[in-house]
């Protein structure tokens, strides 16, 4: 495990194991990529993992992201990243959550503030509201909210950008984004699918859309929205394709099967492996980084935690609705500058990433500056479930 933490430059991971009422053993991971530019800030998920190792890789390489997602989104937190693995052979119904969570918010409170939780797959509000019992460090409970609008307002800005880049960098075509005339692809209708969903259907958009949650398809057939089988989502002709649940999706079986322009989505670590941005561009499907264009639900967290700490907030604050615009801009860069230097955009946005963590958020040059920087691996992706 310490030659995959030093290639992934993983400062620390904390490994924490309790015996449950039930006598089932719960265990949980918490990682910690970097805190140069703050306390590290990621959301918890609680899963089954087939074995121990997918969780410690999976929970590694999402605090990594997390990193790269505060350094460009200029976001004073360090990326941390936290998975509870749920005994095997407990069905979700059956885990007493009150008792979980309690027990991990003693966890988190051991790291001293190192480390700052809040939602993410597997756990809600109120499971942050049980953990805010034992410790501060918590960045969703119901005194900050939901950051789910958050994120979907950062996807809907990045799918702003990437249709603006693309249509107005293929002259075959010079529609911008007239969201009538496109069509898009959503895998998943959780938090943030679903409000990505309502909001391309109310600006005209036509959209498919697959989830497993029966009912949510059926509310979503009731809104004017095409469903297909999950097994199908990827591969629709589409503008594009959004992916909104689990990471890894993306990968070296379906790149030539893909039938979209733009893959622009909400969930973590989309591309099994960094050569597939590469085998990407030379398909020209333009890929968003998903650590940039997800960014919004981490400004929404740490705007309302830092405001809460500070004693500064009777009501939630929305002043970070314009920094999360800024992904926007942040984007437009990265397009501009992998097309001026021949270079994938996964690999500008990685770079840049780094030096930002390198040199601290107040770091206004651009990448044709820098000196050649290392990056370290990211690693595959590996199915949690």
């Amino acid at each position: 495990m310490f030659k995959r933490m030093q290639s992934m430059q993983v400062q620390a991971v904390h490994s924490f194991q309790t015996i449950g009422p039930d006598n089932h053993e719960y265990r949980a991971i918490i990682a910690i990529h970097n805190t140069n530019l703050g306390p590290a800030l990621g959301g918890c998920r609680c899963l089954h993992y087939a074995h121990e190792q997918l969780a410690f890789d999976d929970v590694m390489r999402l605090a990594q992201g997390m990193s790269y997602k505060a350094a460009l989104a200029k976001v004073p937190q360090g990326g941390g990243k936290s998975v509870i693995l749920l005994p095997n052979k407990l069905a979700l119904e059956d885990i007493d959550r009150g008792f979980l969570f309690t027990w991990f918010g003693q966890c988190v409170e051991q790291l001293n503030g190192q480390y700052i939780t809040a939602m993410d797959v597997g756990t809600q509000v109120a499971d942050m509201d049980v953990i805010a019992k034992q410790t501060v460090h918590v960045a969703s409970a119901s005194n900050i909210g939901d950051p789910a609008q958050a994120t979907a307002q950062g996807v809907m800005t990045g799918i702003r950008a990437a249709l603006d880049f693309y249509f107005s960098s293929n002259s075959s075509s010079n529609s911008l984004s007239e969201y009538a005339t496109k069509r898009f692809a959503i895998q998943g209708l959780g938090h943030v699918g679903w409000r990505v969903a309502q909001q391309l259907k109310q600006l005209g958009a036509d959209v498919i859309a697959a989830d497993p949650d029966k009912e949510k398809c059926r509310q979503a057939q009731a809104l004017g929205i095409e469903i297909v089988d999950i097994e199908e989502i990827l591969f629709q002709a589409c503008d594009v394709l959004i992916p909104c649940a689990l990471g890894g999706v993306i990968d070296d079986d379906i790149i030539d099967l893909l039938e979209c322009k733009i893959i622009a989505g909400s969930a973590n670590n989309q591309l099994s492996h960094d050569g597939i941005a590469q085998a990407l561009a030379a398909r020209n499907i333009l890929y968003t980084p998903d650590y940039i264009i997800n960014a919004g639900g981490l400004i929404f967290a740490s705007s309302q935690y830092y405001n809460l700490q500070a004693g500064k907030q009777t009501s939630l604050d929305t002043s970070y609705s314009d920094k999360i615009e800024s992904i926007y801009q942040t984007l437009m860069e990265v397009f501009i500058l992998a097309k001026a230097q021949g270079e994938n955009i996964n690999q500008v946005a990685n770079e840049l990433a780094l030096r930002r963590l390198k040199l601290g958020l107040d770091d206004s040059t651009g990448l044709s500056n820098a000196n050649e920087i290392t990056l370290p691996r990211k690693g595959n992706v590996y199915d949690a479930a």
